[in-house]
């Protein structure tokens, strides 16, 4: 696990030392770098040692004939199979990792080898004989890729979006449309990100670039392959379940240093730690906690009771960090490791298990990553399931039903408070379009509040388009119908450009690597194909999941309601970010970002304080856009925090 970079098309001598310099946190413990002038290309590479602790893994790694240059972010679970092809095909690997193996498939078998790979991935290489740049990302788009093209024959790429501002005058301009999604769903949708022209590979594809031409092309290499085989009966869908994910886990054990595991409580992240804990000694595992009292307002579900009990009935050492840090010298930093306005809380929580697993030196932790998107865990997913009845029912009727709940408080300090949300949220969408509902489901804010709060230049910039046009035209672009067109979506806009990202950056901020055995690509390869009847019934979310679960985990976890990992983000801001929101949103500095209205976000907080209106999460995007500005607009990022 490590962070790439490179140039190709217009060579600045020294680039790649300074574009290591701004990923470093990511390769702690080395770093390298190819430079070819005469082709105008240039690789970087720094590494996180997991695999193969020796020089002998060491990146840019060069094919013996010296035709091929690779550097390389991941982790390819089938290595091991994978070199046992390659050493009769008259292939002498000199180490014992994945790279090399990597290296050799690709210069004996071409990118035809990418659909062989099993793992997590994203990496360059470097055809000297064809003058060809390839880039590619893994399937599911667990770790990151960011382009740009500053100018025309000229490709940059790295890991995280800071490193490509290495590169003399690449302008650091609003992509508007991005900020509006970040809004809604705390993420930008498909290849977009917050800076216009900079682009991240979207999973599954690759991009090659021809020197002789100097043009990028992109092209897919795989995709969620939903419904191609036919499906057995669904007792025999358990047992092949229980049975794929216990191979996952058991391939992502692979490591030549400690690995532990997130434990939050919840089905998934339990169900990992329980079949890792089987099959590896000493594990040590990492949840957060935070003062009940703290959890008034929010009243989410408390993880912490069922982490306890799992990690004393197996015998493992559960590490507990209190969810009290100081925000307002944290959180800017996080956004600076995010690279993007990820307005998420539980990268917080995320950041400060991967930082407690540092210090007690352990590199690789599991996580449960994935399991709601691919076993439709979402409540969004049973309402839709739930509501299919709405229609059959008059639009106008409908809107009664919507009026109802908009007279529901929206942030009362207690369970029927958060109830009262939910009802008020569920009925906010009854008069939409299926994938328009299920779309505001997926959003934090409405767009009537969203736009409430933009100023005429930010409005004027979107030219009237709204947070779900991409997604709509991204669910239209895939040809399935019901369930699985809004799986898709999950699969291959929220979970890869929210939920992996912010763990990719939380993670290899402080030298760890996060590690998705529920995405394991043999695991989706199957999933995906079961009929949602399987996934969702008799009132309850990721149904075969839960059964599979039950020969490894107590009832207790597999039949609790869905947490999620949470934070008390109501709570701080409503009191202990009182002083940041007043500074951050101050009429002065609304007015010099030119971005929101600023009578508009006084009353927005005035309603939420009040307790009318839940808009918190909103308020938690406008400061994560604010802060993120300041670090990415306002000044070059490569030089922040250094």
């Amino acid at each position: 696990m490590c962070g790439i970079g490179g140039l190709a098309g217009d060579f600045v001598p020294g680039l790649m030392t300074k574009m290591n310099e701004a990923q470093s946190h990511r390769g702690p413990d080395g770093q390298g770098s190819f430079e070819d002038p005469r082709n105008d290309v240039a690789l970087g590479h720094v590494r996180l040692a997991i695999l193969d602790l020796s020089d002998a893994a060491a990146q840019p790694m060069y094919s013996p004939d010296g035709r091929f240059v690779l550097v390389y972010n991941g982790e390819i679970y089938n290595f091991s199979e994978l070199r046992e092809e390659l050493i009769p095909l008259g292939h002498q690997l000199k180490s014992t990792g994945d790279t090399e193996v990597l290296l050799c498939g690709l210069s004996h078998f071409g990118l035809s080898f990418i659909r062989r790979l099993n793992g997590i991935f994203a990496f360059a290489l470097w055809d000297r004989k064809e003058r060809t740049l390839c880039l590619a990302r893994d399937q599911m788009g667990v770790k990151p890729l960011y382009y740009a093209e500053p100018k025309q024959g000229t490709l940059l790429f790295a890991s995280e979006i800071k490193a490509l501002f290495v590169y003399p005058n690449l302008k650091r301009e609003p992509d508007f449309d991005a900020l509006q999604q970040h809004l809604a769903y705390c993420h930008a949708s498909d290849q977009r990100t917050a800076i216009k022209g900079v682009h991240r590979l979207a999973p599954g594809h690759i991009l090659q670039w021809d020197a002789n031409s100097g043009k990028a092309q992109v092209k897919r290499f795989w995709q969620l392959p939903f419904g191609e085989y036919h499906i057995g009966k669904r007792n025999d869908a358990i047992e092949e379940l229980r049975d794929l994910i216990r191979q996952a886990t058991i391939r992502q054990l692979v490591s030549d240093v400690p690995v532990g595991a997130f434990l939050s409580g919840g089905v998934d992240s339990s169900y990992i730690t329980s079949l890792a804990a089987e099959n590896l000694e000493g594990l040590r595992c990492f949840t957060v906690k935070y003062p009940r009292p703290h959890n008034k307002l929010d009243n989410f579900a408390d993880d912490l009771p069922y982490a306890q009990k799992l990690a004393t009935d197996l015998g493992l050492e559960l590490s507990e960090i209190d969810l009290l840090p100081n925000l307002a010298e944290l959180w800017p930093k996080l956004i600076y490791h995010l690279d993007e306005p990820i307005a998420d809380p539980a990268c917080i929580a995320s950041f400060l298990m991967c930082k407690l697993a540092r210090e007690k030196s352990i590199p690789v932790l599991l996580s449960g990553q994935g399991g709601d998107e691919l076993f439709c865990g979402y409540p969004r997913y049973l309402v839709m399931h739930s509501t299919e009845w709405l229609k059959r029912i008059p639009l106008g009727l409908r809107r009664m039903f919507l009026n109802f709940g908009s007279y529901l408080p929206g942030a009362r300090e207690s369970k029927a408070g958060a109830m009262m949300r939910r009802i008020r949220r569920v009925s906010a969408g009854f008069d939409l379009k299926p994938e328009e509902r299920f779309l505001s489901y997926c959003a934090n804010s409405s767009q009537k509040d969203i736009s409430y709060i933009l100023s005429p230049e930010f409005k004027s910039a979107l030219n009237g388009s709204q947070f779900n046009q991409d997604c709509l035209l991204h669910m239209e672009s895939q040809e399935l119908d019901g369930l699985q067109k809004l799986q898709e979506r999950d699969l291959s806009i929220y979970l890869p450009n929210h939920n992996l990202l912010y763990t990719d950056k939380m993670s290899m901020a402080v030298g760890v690597e996060a590690r998705v055995p529920l995405l394991d690509l043999e695991l989706v390869n199957r999933v995906v194909q079961y009929p949602y009847e399987w996934l969702l019934a008799r009132g309850k979310t990721k149904v075969l999941f839960r059964e599979a679960a039950r020969t490894v985990l107590p009832k207790e976890i597999i039949d609790r309601p869905k947490a999620g990992l949470g934070a008390p983000y109501r709570k701080w801001l409503r009191y202990d970010l009182q002083e940041m929101w007043n500074e951050l949103t101050s009429e002065s500095s609304v007015r010099n970002r030119g971005w929101f209205d600023f009578k508009a976000l006084k009353d927005v907080r005035a309603r939420s304080q009040a307790g009318r209106d839940d808009l918190y999460m909103l308020q938690w995007a406008v400061l994560t856009i604010e802060l993120w500005a300041r670090q990415f607009i306002d000044r070059n990022p490569c030089q922040v925090f250094k």
